[in-house]
């Protein structure tokens, strides 16, 4: 076998000067501090974006729960409905030629009819009438009530209305007589010597009292 190739060197030109940059020797030995609060300092601005991003994240997260519970709601609601309505509307709003096609029978006979009841000593009428969606329906019903109810009031109240005089002047009687009896009390205020007056005999009868007990 041959021997391998020797390799070449290659000529790299000598530096002729090697000069030290004394200023920027000085800030190196004398940042350490710095770039440890650089490093600090840009680590938390990292650890801040990451947590604006996790909650942009979680509000997005949580929009689209509520959109998806409401949605769901929805379409509870509208089978809810749809189970109330029955097949009928089902039925009518798929096919809407069918209920057109059939014949109208005109429009349907009024419920008016009078019915009696006996219970015992009690007679009542109870009639049915047919009711009138209109305004002037409505407030000719509201009327009619109205009558009833002032009729059925009525002599309830005559007779109080009777009774009322005779309450009137017995109050009015008991009132002046309440007066007569209530007199009031004139109230006096004492001057300050009357006040030592009094303390004194205050004073005097307890110190009494005590001699009278310690005798005992």
């Amino acid at each position: 076998m041959a021997p391998p190739p020797k390799r070449r060197k290659l000529a790299i030109a000598p530096v002729d000067e090697i000069v030290f940059d004394n200023d920027a020797r000085h800030d190196f030995l004398t940042g350490f501090h710095k770039r440890k609060v650089q490093r600090a300092k840009h680590a938390q601005e990292i650890a801040e974006k990451k947590v604006k991003e996790e909650r942009r994240e979680h509000r997005r997260k949580l929009r689209e729960e509520r959109q998806a519970e409401f949605q769901r709601a929805l379409d509870q609601n509208r089978k809810r409905m749809q189970e109330l309505n029955g097949p009928s509307e089902s039925e009518s709003e798929s096919n809407p030629d069918q209920d057109n096609d059939a014949e109208w029978a005109g429009f349907p006979e009024p419920v008016d009819y009078e019915a009696e009841y006996i219970d015992e000593n009690k007679y009542t009428t109870v009639t049915v009438e047919d009711m009138d969606p209109s305004k002037e329906g409505m407030y000719k019903a509201a009327e009619s009530i109205d009558r009833v109810d002032e009729d059925e009031e009525s002599p309830k109240t005559t007779s109080a209305v009777t009774k009322t005089p005779e309450k009137q002047t017995s109050t009015g009687n008991d009132r002046s007589q309440a007066k007569k009896k209530k007199k009031k009390r004139k109230f006096r205020y004492e001057s300050h010597a009357e006040r030592k007056i009094t303390r004194m005999k205050e004073r005097m009868g307890n110190r009494k009292q005590a001699k009278a007990r310690r005798a005992t």
